[in-house]
Parts: structure tokens; C-alpha cells; sequence
């Protein structure tokens, strides 16, 4: 991003420059997707066993859970 504010005036001036500038950000474009997608794959894989006991609690068949207790606000 830098590079492409820092050689605007290049830019659009020459040709093999706003090559260069297309195919810079086709590849920061291919990187964020990647990194999204990877990132999204990864929360999801995280375990919930810090939820276990309050999913195990819950009685399907009345379909209620125990309401939790309220927690201190912190300072």
C-alpha cells in the first residue's frame, strides 16, 4: 500500500509500472483470501471443551439449559 502511494506519480505515467502495481495487488488479494480462509479454519477447530459442562447441562428434551450466574462486572 505504501508502494503504491509512494509511486503514484510512476504509476501513472508508465506502463510496466501499473503492470507492476496490478500484480502487486492481484498478489496482496491471493495472501488476504488465504489468510482469511486459514484463519476461519483454524477458529473453527479450536475445542470447545471449555463449553462441555454447560452443553451437558442443557435438558434437550425440555429444551432448557441452566441459566448461568450473573458475573461481577470487572473495574
Amino acid at each position: 500500500m505504501l508502494f503504491s502511494v509512494a509511486g503514484r506519480p510512476e504509476i501513472t505515467k508508465q506502463l510496466r509500472w501499473r503492470r507492476l502495481h496490478a500484480s502487486a495487488n492481484a498478489l496482496a488479494a491471493v495472501i488476504f483470501l488465504a489468510q482469511a480462509i486459514s484463519g476461519t479454519r483454524d477458529l473453527l477447530e479450536i475445542p470447545i471443551s471449555w463449553q462441555k459442562p454447560a452443553i451437558q447441562a442443557c435438558d434437550y428434551q425440555r429444551n432448557t439449559c441452566p441459566v448461568a450466574p450473573p458475573t461481577a462486572p470487572s473495574p
